[in-house]
């Protein structure tokens, strides 16, 4: 029952990565309530790869067939273009866009792609930030006495 609980939390936060208005964080929090503590590292880390499977795609979307884009998320990430040539500020905006939701790791992961940053830089530093993210928001769910086993 573990694996099926932390499968589902994983593809809820794959489609949480790609549509903005779905909040891969409550799948993450529903599921840390339901199983043991052993079982909250796997799910961190399943939750996390399945964010940025999603991102991924959308970074490469954007990477390879930017004409695909809408107009308007066109020419707001060209305004972005100044940026290119900093790499370590990209890696950065990645991470705390990652980690902390601001900017919106969406955006960030569209520009990221536009901007050409490097994939495993991208990944890297995308997947850093949504584990930490996500295990610091399972060890409060935890800490404020949800859920456990």
């Amino acid at each position: 029952m573990d694996a099926g609980v932390v499968f589902g939390a994983a593809v809820g936060c794959v489609v949480g990565g790609i549509l903005p208005w779905v909040n891969a964080e409550l799948f993450l929090l529903a599921a840390a309530v339901v199983l043991p503590s052993e079982a909250l590292l796997p799910l961190v880390l399943a939750c996390a790869f399945g964010q940025m499977a999603a991102k991924a795609s959308l970074y490469g979307l954007t990477r390879w067939a930017p004409e695909r884009l809408p107009k308007r998320a066109r020419a707001a990430l060209g305004r972005a273009e100044r940026y290119r040539k900093r790499p370590a500020l990209l890696a950065a905006a990645v991470f705390f866009g990652s980690a902390v939701s601001v900017p919106p790791f969406y955006l960030v992961t569209l520009a990221s792609g536009v901007l050409r940053v490097p994939f495993l830089v991208f990944a890297l530093a995308g997947l850093g930030g949504t584990a930490t993210r996500y295990g610091v928001l399972v060890w409060a769910a935890r800490a404020l006495g949800m859920g456990g086993a």
